[in-house]
């Protein structure tokens, strides 16, 4: 099942036109919104300074001749997400950006999204809203007991774990309407059973 990626603002650098096309040509058929592409650091660097709610950024390490750090550099400052896509499998990051996901350009539309997916996932690893002043478990840390209770409403494991990832891409949109206080496994397993009643059988 392809994440669906709805209102979600991805940047992508790239200097190869056919590469940066294909790109945002999968990116778009998850439902995402691109900025850029971007073939120089200084035009990523120029639509950083013009656009303040990027979630996701995709870099090619080497735009032009020019190593994409100091845009990368700035999406660090901003706790942006970003994902190194290279053909340049044997380059190394710097130590800063060990942290954050790298792709090869020979993967699939699926392995791209899914990164992309997850690394939005991460950035939104509490779900918590501002005005919360304590830090609540992380998504990640809550994926088996989801993924437990979403087995409890179907019995096929690819369909429970369809289940689990349809919740967290709810959760993703409805986060700012989470209720204050409310403890947000309890509020990801009353989702998981909202969205089993609407489609008890898995999504049409």
């Amino acid at each position: 099942m392809t994440p669906d990626l709805r209102h979600l603002r991805v940047l992508v650098a790239e200097d190869e036109f056919y590469v940066a096309n294909e790109i945002s040509y999968w990116l778009e058929q998850a439902g995402v919104t691109i900025i850029g592409p971007t073939p120089t650091v200084k035009a990523t660097l120029s639509s950083l300074s013009s656009v303040d709610d990027i979630q996701v950024a995709i870099l090619d390490i080497n735009l032009n001749g020019e190593l994409i750090y100091p845009a990368a550099d700035e999406l660090l400052r901003r706790s942006i997400p970003l994902i190194f896509y290279s053909g340049y499998d044997s380059l190394d990051v710097p130590e800063r950006f060990k942290r954050f996901a790298r792709l090869s350009k020979c993967v699939s539309s699926s392995d791209l999204i899914s990164a992309v997916f997850e690394q939005h996932l991460q950035s939104l690893s509490t779900l918590a809203p501002n005005y919360m002043d304590l830090a609540e478990p992380g998504i990640i840390g809550l994926l088996p007991g989801l993924r437990l209770g979403a087995r409890r409403l179907v019995s096929d494991f690819r369909t429970a774990d369809a289940l689990v990832e349809r919740t967290l891409e709810r959760a993703i949109a409805l986060a700012p309407m989470r209720f204050r206080g409310q403890p947000i496994d309890e509020w990801l397993h009353e989702l998981m059973a909202m969205i089993h009643h609407e489609s008890p059988h898995g999504p049409n």
